[in-house]
Order: C-alpha cells, then sequence, then structure tokens
C-alpha cells in the first residue's frame, strides 16, 4: 500500500531537506565534507612543529598513507601504537610519552642476527609486565609467555627489543 502525501507536507518535507543540506554545507569549506573537531586539534598540533619535525611527520604521514594497515591501535592494551611494516623491524609509539619511560620500543627479528653468531642468552629476557624495560638494555622476547607491548604471545619469531625514552 502506498501513502500519498499531500501537497503541504511534500513542500514541509523539502523544506527541512534544504535547511538541514544548508546547515551541513555551511559548516564545511566548498567542495569539502565536514570535518570532525580532533581533526582540526591534529592539524594545529603538525602546523605548531617546525622543520624536520613537522616534514617526519608528514613523510610518516605519507607512507601510511600509501598502506594504512601497518599502523595498529594497542593503546588499548599498552597504551602505544604500533607501525608494523611487515618486516623484520616494527616500533611502538607511547600515546602518553610523559607517563613512561618506553616512549619508543624497537622490536627486531633476531633471527638473521642469530644465524651470523648472536648469542641470544646474553641478552636479559622482557619482564611480562609493562613498563619494567630499562630505556638503552636490550632485550630478549623467544616467542613463549605474553608479550607486554602487544599484551599477547608472538609466537612468530624472536625479537631483540629495545626501548627509548626520549625525556
Amino acid at each position: 500500500m502506498r501513502l500519498a502525501l499531500r501537497l503541504p507536507t511534500r513542500l514541509l518535507l523539502l523544506a527541512a531537506s534544504a535547511s538541514l543540506a544548508a546547515i551541513l554545507a555551511a559548516k564545511a569549506a566548498p567542495g569539502q565534507a565536514a570535518k570532525p573537531p580532533e581533526a582540526d586539534a591534529a592539524c594545529d598540533a603538525i602546523k605548531k612543529l617546525q622543520g624536520p619535525a613537522q616534514a617526519e611527520v608528514l613523510a610518516l604521514a605519507r607512507i601510511l598513507a600509501l598502506k594504512p594497515a601497518m599502523a595498529i591501535d594497542f593503546s588499548g592494551t599498552s597504551g602505544e601504537y604500533c607501525l608494523n611494516t611487515g618486516s623484520p623491524v616494527m616500533a611502538h609509539f607511547s600515546a602518553r610519552p610523559e607517563t613512561t619511560g618506553e616512549d619508543i620500543v624497537y622490536f627486531i627479528d633476531a633471527a638473521p642476527l642469530v644465524a651470523r653468531g648472536l648469542r641470544l642468552q646474553e641478552f636479559p629476557a622482557i619482564d611480562p609486565k609493562l613498563g619494567g624495560m630499562q630505556p638503552g638494555t636490550w632485550y630478549r622476547y623467544e616467542g613463549k609467555g605474553k608479550e607486554p607491548h602487544h599484551g599477547m604471545e608472538l609466537s612468530d619469531r624472536t625479537w631483540l627489543i629495545l626501548a627509548v625514552d626520549v625525556k
């Protein structure tokens, strides 16, 4: 069964639609979609950076634009974001560097180094509790037990792990 709208009702709906479209269009620049407020805050933060710092953020943004799946959100697990290139190196970046000495954590696949004679057992094992790394000290993770930055077991590789405190 089809409902026929009376002419005044149709005009009312048309006017409401046009008003909504005008409101939405006013929030966005001509030819652009409206941006959420956090996008403006991110742009403002990048604009405040100078020289190489700004260029580096933009270079990383261009790389992630090519392959956005490299960015993995571990903020709920460890307060970090992972840049996983799929190669034998990945890096975690703290979302709150002021609260940790593990601002950047590098993961290096140890297998090629072990094959060339690296004695992995000479490195301390990583503490399964987050925040237990001493910045500048290399640790080993042999794929057994919980790896704290990922919050799970990473049984696919043996890793050398280094934390950096940028403070």
